[in-house]
């Protein structure tokens, strides 16, 4: 998510262009990053003492690590931390774009910096956005009324929305509105020890990139077909939901339900969280002690 989301920054900054930034997240993922970069990102070493164990690696026999710690600049524990680090999103993506000449650790570093102060950002936020983990990420751009089950459920959307649809989905800022107009939803309600409604929603034909992956299927338009993809689809989010908090309540998800026609959802609080998945962008809905109506 960190790839897309500093990425798109960097883009919006004029720091790298968007084919650029395509190449290297393609090449992202095959890189394994050095561990001098980790080091360094890690502040365990300098960018000279870095370079400096590059250049004996490459008149040595030895393991860069080995070197590091002959040389007193990491233990033995550090270099095992830091080759734990190895497949770290934030970290591959700087190897990505060091190694395609686009910009440099230390430019990147520069750059992050920038972004964390536009987006008042704390150094615990950008530790969580650097971690890749979107069940830390997902609350940096919650708003902050949004907690408790419903932040679960938006987080466990995510969750599924990576694994199951597309491994580069990344969110934008959320807000709590009382209406949201779209030209399509599809949504579930679920009731018992509490009520809530999950629902996507998008103008044009961007729910096909939902309605597509987990309908196997290239749908022409997004019509009640593509709809009960997604319709299906939140049906699997909400099940894990609800089985997740079978021990502590009970939840019961009713039959999904879909507007074709461009309509406006209302409740008293709807979190609508921008989601951009396969290139398009999905705004998911939540009411949590209510549902969405129309």
């Amino acid at each position: 998510m960190i790839n897309r989301l500093f990425g798109n920054y960097l883009v919006e900054t004029g720091k790298i262009t968007q084919a650029q930034l395509d190449e290297v997240i393609e090449k992202q993922k095959k890189v394994r990053v050095k561990l001098g970069l980790i080091a360094v990102a890690e502040k365990l070493m300098t960018p000279e003492q870095a370079d400096e164990v590059n250049h004996l690696q490459a008149i040595m026999d030895k393991r860069y690590g080995d070197i590091a710690v002959e040389k007193g600049y990491l233990t033995d524990e550090q270099v095992g931390r830091l080759l734990g680090l190895q497949g770290n999103a934030y970290l591959t993506f700087i190897q990505a774009l060091d190694d395609c000449k686009y910009m440099t650790p230390e430019q990147a570093d520069a750059a992050l910096a920038e972004y964390q102060k536009e987006n008042s950002f704390t150094a615990t936020d950008i530790d969580a956005l650097k971690s890749g983990d979107a069940d830390r990420i997902v609350p940096l751009f919650l708003p902050s009324e949004v907690a408790g089950l419903q932040a679960e459920l938006v987080q466990g959307a995510v969750r599924a929305l990576i694994r199951l649809i597309d491994s580069d989905t990344y969110v934008l800022k959320g807000a709590v509105v009382d209406a949201f107009e779209a030209d399509r939803f599809a949504l579930q309600d679920m009731n018992g020890d509490h009520v809530a409604t999950l629902s996507f929603a998008a103008d044009g034909d961007a729910l096909k990139a939902i309605a597509d992956v987990y309908g196997q299927e290239d749908f022409a338009q997004v019509d009640l077909d593509a709809l009960d993809a997604v319709g299906e689809f939140i049906n699997c989010v909400n099940g894990m939901f609800s089985t997740k908090l079978s021990g502590t309540c009970n939840m019961d998800m009713l039959p999904p339900s879909y507007k074709d026609a461009r309509s406006t959802a209302k409740a008293g609080k709807i979190c609508v969280l921008p989601v951009c998945v396969n290139g398009k962008i999905v705004n998911m809905l939540t009411a949590f002690d209510e549902t969405i109506g129309f």
